[in-house]
């Protein structure tokens, strides 16, 4: 069974070419949404350094990806962006890598006067929220699992380590591919929603233009 592939790429730009370095991005972007396998993308900026810049796309496979990374079309836009960026990291996440995993980001709010204010997104869910999906899926596995294997002929009778091989084999490969894949799509609006962190941009737009018009 196939995974989809996310690749996060942490880009650090030159503070004067960020907007030339968004633009080289989404151009890339662009390019790899137009391969077969590509599940989308997009860029942020950092929640802590507003010139470091995440781009996040999804493959639909690995033999995508390697498809996507391997190709000329790719190495040609690498190349003509070495003048924009500094430095940069790539992380790829699958199976139990990609159920929580996510940056701290930011996102742009510009007030009528086009002052520019970025406000933090929490992109994880809180940890004792993975706790309790983790909870919930490994509850229903046990569920299901254990009396079916109770049912094996001898089964009480085998030897506690054997038996727990036995679960440990069954378990883990349904926890990966099957169990908490559905477990946080269905909790995903729950696991996604942190009070702590919403703001209301109307408010920040209003609080940006009468700043902007004390000043002037």
């Amino acid at each position: 069974m196939t995974l989809p592939v996310t690749v996060e790429v942490r880009r650090q730009t030159s503070p004067d070419q960020s907007g030339d370095a968004i633009a080289w991005i989404d151009e890339g972007l662009a390019l790899a949404r137009s391969f077969e396998g590509c599940l989308g993308g997009g860029v942020l900026r950092d929640a802590e350094d507003e010139n470091v810049l995440h781009v996040v796309y999804r493959f639909r496979d690995e033999a995508a990806l390697r498809a996507w990374e391997n190709s000329e079309e790719r190495l040609r836009w690498l190349r003509s962006g070495d003048p924009l960026v500094r430095g940069e990291r790539v992380q790829r996440r699958t199976g139990i890598e990609g159920w929580f995993d996510g940056p701290d980001l930011r996102r742009e709010v510009v007030g009528r006067t086009g002052t520019v204010r970025t406000i933090g997104v929490r992109s994880a869910p809180l940890r004792w929220k993975q706790m309790c999906a983790i909870w919930i899926g490994v509850f229903l596995m046990n569920l299901a699992v254990v009396p079916a294997v109770a049912l094996l002929p001898g089964w009480e009778t085998w030897p506690l380590a054997l038996r727990a091989a036995v679960l440990a084999g069954v378990l883990a490969p349904l926890m990966i591919f099957a169990v908490m894949p559905v477990v946080t799509r269905v909790l995903r609006p729950w696991l996604r929603r942190n009070p702590g962190v919403i703001r209301s941009e109307r408010s920040l737009r209003e609080a940006l233009d009468a700043r902007a018009a004390r000043g002037s």
